[in-house]
């Protein structure tokens, strides 16, 4: 710590010393909270699934699924993905793949692999999109239909497939992704459950080097030979089973992960479909259902499926990580403007969920560079204790092994994701803390790319689907865009 205080500039650096260390105790209080929330309710899924492992076929009782898979220049990634969906085993579900304006071979790989033909389907317009081309039906698969529209991003590709959608619930998830054959009949259990759900997230592995054996769907997983998937992959251990599993019980769940989300179709149009004026769509999605919800005064439930049924592909490169990264934090500060009014607002979403994106996950970078520009400062002018500070820069370092080394003990008590790769894993954890430091600066350029309302340039890197090119920032207050339809055939 400080000197004694004997003069105005000790008692401001005494202050500000406070204050950063109350910051790191709050911010890390709530990652222990969730982590040892989920230590406790975890146990309760792993019964269920090892006793009787959510029967291998599904119920005729089971509420039908429309699987809508956004597609912009997946090309690479579409067969496959669209085999793992057909590989799924549900008593009634439908896919929807939405070809985004597509300027690669996305249409004619699915056109050629599937067999499409022009399908004179009904297109309600529930939600206002882009121009709509034609829609396509295989015509060895019956439950696959394909969308081709004008290219709108991946929020107007997704209200596309929620107006072709028949069925009462709609699963959202990536064309580069693929997904285990249980994945419907997992999903859907807290809708049988519990009448008042309205959203299920699942839990979202690392897919780079596990590879789906097509045609049965069967995933052998394991754990990325690169060093920044494995970090991605401890990262994701940390996120969903870590974090979404201690929110969920509470009701305090504040995302669906784009990549793997089952969804109450009459939620989504009556909030209006997905927004097509911000970068992302999951994140403000949740967060509108949310708000909607409370708004009206309507008891609901969002709840969170812990077992791995989707592995996407993350970036194996810095350069991708660091747009990507970017531009979730930039959706990140887009939502904590449009949900300004959820902050303390009450409820478990208003007194603990948004404080905790608000403070720390949106203002993290600028608290975090704070830190080390006061450091920096007060070490030049000997106004700080070394030994001290380097004391705290240690704990630190030991608490985010701690959070890791939880996250790797939860998945090894329950669905073991990656299997015989546990020293990899506590590896990582251990070097997880340099990675983390990288993040901090993709967080920090999206946080001032925000702020100063810079264009986001570039697809390479991008979320899956996304025209991110076609972004332009728009004030949040404007509606989403007027409809241009037209009926297939036509």
């Amino acid at each position: 710590m400080s000197r004694t205080l004997h003069y105005p500039w000790d008692l401001i650096v005494f202050v500000i010393e406070v204050a950063l260390f109350s910051y790191f105790i709050f911010v890390n209080a709530f990652y222990l909270f969730t982590a040892f929330v989920a230590l406790f309710r975890l146990p309760d899924f792993v019964k269920i699934h090892r006793v009787d492992p959510l029967r291998s076929t599904g119920s005729a009782l089971d509420k039908p699924i429309s699987i809508v898979i956004p597609a912009f220049n997946e090309e690479v990634h579409i067969e496959r993905t669209v085999n793992s969906l057909l590989a799924i085993e549900y008593a009634a579900s439908e896919i929807v793949v939405v070809n985004d304006g597509s300027t690669d071979g996305t249409l004619a790989v699915l056109t050629e692999a599937f067999a499409l033909e022009p399908f004179p389907a009904v297109y309600r317009v529930a939600v206002p999109t882009k121009e709509i081309h034609a829609i396509y039906r295989s015509a060895t698969h019956p439950n696959l239909m394909v969308v081709d529209k004008v290219n709108g991003g991946k929020g107007d590709a997704l209200n596309a497939g929620v107006n072709v959608a028949r069925f009462p619930l709609i699963f959202s998830g990536d064309a580069d992704s693929f997904y285990h054959p249980s994945t419907l009949i997992w999903m859907s259990e807290p809708f049988e459950k519990n009448p008042l759900t309205i959203a299920v997230g699942g839990a979202i592995a690392v897919g780079n080097d596990a590879i789906p054996e097509t045609p049965d769907g069967k995933i052998e997983p394991q754990l990325p030979k690169g060093w920044l998937p494995r970090f991605q992959a401890l990262e994701y251990l940390r996120a969903f089973l870590g974090s979404r599993m201690g929110w969920a019980p509470i009701n305090g769940l504040g995302t669906i992960s784009g990549a793997c989300g089952l969804w109450r179709r009459d939620i989504i149009v009556e909030a209006g479909g997905y927004r097509t004026d911000t970068i992302w769509e999951d994140l403000e999605m949740t967060l509108r259902a949310h708000n909607m919800m409370r708004k009206q005064k309507r008891p609901y439930n969002i709840a969170f499926a812990p077992y791995p049924v989707c592995w996407t592909s993350v970036p194996s490169t810095f350069g991708e990580l660091y747009r990507q990264r970017k531009s979730w934090h930039r959706h990140l500060a887009e939502c904590m403007v449009i949900h300004r009014n959820l902050l303390f607002g009450g409820g478990v979403i208003g007194w603990l969920t948004m404080p905790y994106l608000m403070f720390a996950e949106f203002l993290a970078p600028a608290a975090v560079l704070f830190g080390l520009l006061f450091a920096v400062v007060a070490l030049y002018f000997h106004f700080i204790n070394i030994y001290a500070n380097l004391l705290l820069l240690g704990l630190v370092v030991v608490l985010s092994i701690l959070i890791s080394l939880l996250s790797i003990l939860l998945d090894q008590l329950s669905y073991r994701t990656y299997r015989s790769s546990l020293w990899p894993l506590l590896s990582a954890s251990v070097l997880d803390f340099f990675f983390r430091q990288f993040i901090f600066v993709a967080n920090l350029s999206g946080l001032f790319a925000w702020l100063f309302r810079r264009p986001f340039h570039g697809r390479k890197g991008s979320p899956p689907g996304i025209n991110v090119a076609a972004y332009r920032p728009e004030p949040y207050r404007r509606a989403l865009p007027a409809a241009s339809i037209k009926t297939a055939g036509r």
